[in-house]
């Protein structure tokens, strides 16, 4: 095992909170990430789950936190996780910037990014690494953070020391049970099916009752009420990123009826709501102001 001063190399990078997960991944992972109905957005296939879209055989895994909370209670109709610059370019310039310095100390070594849009089980990767636990509230908790984190992973041929998993876990009040919209938590398995983030991303028609769920709160896109109530999420820190710093919590959905497609692509295409398109987001808001609740 070669020694490598990552936390050294994440100070110079402004990575401030990293761990490492060792490989093979432990024998039960496949049982604990099974699912008998799992969200259209995650990969079905256990096997993909634990190897991502690596193509080789890692020995290690450096899973990183990036921190998006800023203190701001005005108006809002987005998620707080869209506030800023789409976290996957922010958290692949990082990564790709780690693994240039990890270059430089081992040319023959391999690596491959996973940030959301890869099929990787990252809440359980960010778990090995000891960098969190879960809530009852279905969302990844850091100590300092909160729930307020995007993960990032770089899989790599690289043998790290490992960290281990830490000896804490969800005060379990349940706040997030009795809050949640669409009453989806506090079940044998999550039923995403239920929850006003998923429907503000669903496309087609939608019930009545979706839409009385979707109604419940002003965001056209994403769902925050689980982590607002949560007592994990308390009084942490502003993000130290200065990309999630610069915040635009509002998007004035009257705009957009006056953008085409490819003006609405160029506006916001940095922006992780965009994905969807317009017309999702006008359809949310055209619920929220027809439907009394």
């Amino acid at each position: 095992m070669k020694y490598i001063n990552l936390q050294e190399i994440c100070k110079e990078l402004n990575i401030y909170e990293f761990g490492v997960a060792s490989w093979p991944l432990p024998e039960n992972a496949k049982s604990i990430l099974y699912e008998s109905n799992p969200c259209p957005f995650t990969a079905a296939n256990v096997e993909e789950r634990l190897l991502g879209t690596t193509l080789f055989r890692p020995k290690s895994a450096i899973v990183c936190l990036f921190p998006y909370h800023v203190d701001y209670q005005g108006p809002s109709n987005l998620s707080r996780y869209t506030w800023a610059t789409d976290y996957h370019l922010v958290i692949n310039e990082y990564l790709e910037r780690l693994i240039e310095r990890l270059q430089t100390t081992d040319e023959s070594a391999l690596f491959s990014i996973h940030c959301d849009t890869s099929p990787l089980a990252d809440r359980y990767m960010a778990y090995l690494a000891g960098l969190g636990f879960y809530g009852k509230n279905n969302c990844f908790i850091s100590p300092k953070w909160g729930s307020y984190v995007v993960i990032g992973t770089i899989l790599t041929t690289l043998e790290l020391e490992p960290n281990t998993p830490l000896d804490q876990s969800c005060m379990g009040c349940n706040r997030c049970i009795t809050a949640c919209l669409g009453k989806c938590l506090g079940h044998d398995a999550f039923k995403y099916d239920t929850c006003k983030s998923y429907l503000t991303q669903k496309k087609g028609e939608l019930t009545t009752e979706e839409e009385r769920i979707i109604a419940k709160t002003p965001l056209v896109f994403g769902c925050d009420v689980c982590q607002d109530v949560c007592p994990h999420n308390q009084n942490i820190p502003t993000t130290p990123i200065p990309e999630f710093q610069a915040i635009e919590p509002f998007i004035d959905i009257g705009e957009l009826d006056t953008l085409t497609n490819k003006e609405f692509k160029a506006k916001y295409g940095h922006r992780a709501f965009s994905w969807r398109g317009k017309k999702i987001l006008m359809r949310n808001h055209k619920i929220i102001k027809s439907k009394k609740v």
